[in-house]
């Protein structure tokens, strides 16, 4: 089969093809919790748990997709073209089994955002809300500039110069503490962490404390999509809590704490990722926590049509020509249409997979 078959056009498309490939996979449907509000035509939205192997396995390897909702095109379509591979998804090593979390931000994922229905980058919610939130104070100085009320040609020129002087890097094309931190003061600003515990926080949990509690060792992989070398895969690893270094299971990957974003804001300090829960629910399990990036294209400034898009959102017409076409350019930034790029992330997916399998069963 063609591994396109195995991405879609939208998510309902995604669903049914991951719930057709698990069955045909012989796994089973665990759950699936039905989120309050609809998608853009009225349908229907769902976070899908699966399961694969056998029922006492001591060992999971749990796969997550759609965190940041539009990005879920990517994972959907990897774990589907794993379970339709065939001799993939049969040779589980003994003891272990593979939990599948299929949209846990479906409407992110249905409305094609990263963001969910409150405008809250779920890669920043989870964290203790009943404490203090932490400061971005890059984010404060710059919030008037990183997302401006009013949009044209010459505000974003001076936006963008606003930005490079405060870090005094003279290119600009940056993720930086200011946007990549976080925020908690702007509810209508990117990277926005949310107030309180988001539905998807509260399923996600719930999905960890239900289908993951008795198990000894677990690996969870969140898949991400984002700029980078086009159709070429960053494995970032956290084996701090797994109780040995898992990170030897993997050809190509990155320990998480070493990972240095601009001006030395580490990816490990990001607040609030999916990716850490698992650890920091169940202590008495080993968990090899891991965030995986499909990179999409190497063009500069992500910056740029992301905070315009969040602009159309709160202060715009997302569906005037100029929203239609923002919108198009960032599907374009997070699920790429050139037909190459599917193959090239679906193959190292699988790699990544077998290496997780094999590295779990051996454990």
């Amino acid at each position: 089969m063609s591994s396109a078959q195995f991405f879609s056009h939208t998510y309902a498309e995604a669903r049914a093809r991951f719930l057709t490939a698990l069955e045909g996979a012989g796994g089973r449907s665990l759950t699936a919790y039905s989120h309050p509000l609809k998608g853009p035509l009225g349908e229907a939205l769902w976070t899908d748990v699966g399961r694969l192997g056998p029922e006492n396995a001591r060992k999971l390897l749990v796969l997550v997709s759609g965190t940041h909702g539009i990005e879920g095109f990517c994972g959907s379509g990897c774990h589907t073209g794993w379970l339709a591979g065939g001799g993939h998804a049969r040779d589980l090593p003994d003891d272990v089994a593979v939990i599948f979390v299929h949209a846990v931000n479906p409407h992110g994922f249905a409305w094609q955002r990263r963001v969910n229905e409150d405008n809250v980058d779920l890669n920043r919610n989870f964290l203790d809300h009943a404490k203090p939130y932490p400061v971005n104070a890059d984010y404060v100085a710059l919030q008037r500039h990183i997302n401006p009320e009013e949009w044209s040609a010459d505000i974003v020129a001076r936006s963008e110069a606003a930005i490079r002087a405060h870090y005094g890097n003279p290119v600009g094309d940056f993720l930086a503490k200011a946007i990549h931190g976080g925020q908690y003061v702007n509810p209508k600003g990117t990277f926005f962490g949310g107030n309180a515990p988001t539905w998807s926080n509260r399923t996600f949990r719930e999905i960890v404390a239900t289908f993951l509690r008795n198990a000894e060792q677990i690996c969870l992989i969140d898949y991400h999509t984002g700029g980078g070398v086009f159709g070429f895969c960053d494995l970032f690893v956290d084996d701090r809590k797994a109780g040995a270094r898992s990170r030897d299971w993997f050809e190509h990957c990155t320990p998480i704490e070493a990972v240095r974003v601009e001006h030395g804001h580490a990816q490990s300090d990001v607040p609030g990722l999916l990716m850490y829960v698992a650890q920091d629910t169940l202590t008495d399990s080993r968990v090899t926590s891991c965030l995986v990036e499909m990179r999409t294209r190497s063009k500069p400034s992500l910056l740029r049509p992301m905070c315009e898009e969040n602009w159309l959102f709160q202060h715009g017409d997302p569906d005037s020509e100029q929203g239609r076409a923002v919108r198009a350019e960032v599907r374009e930034l997070f699920y790429p249409s050139a037909p190459e790029w599917k193959p090239m992330v679906l193959r190292q997916s699988n790699a990544m997979i077998r290496e997780a399998l094999t590295g779990l069963g051996s454990a």
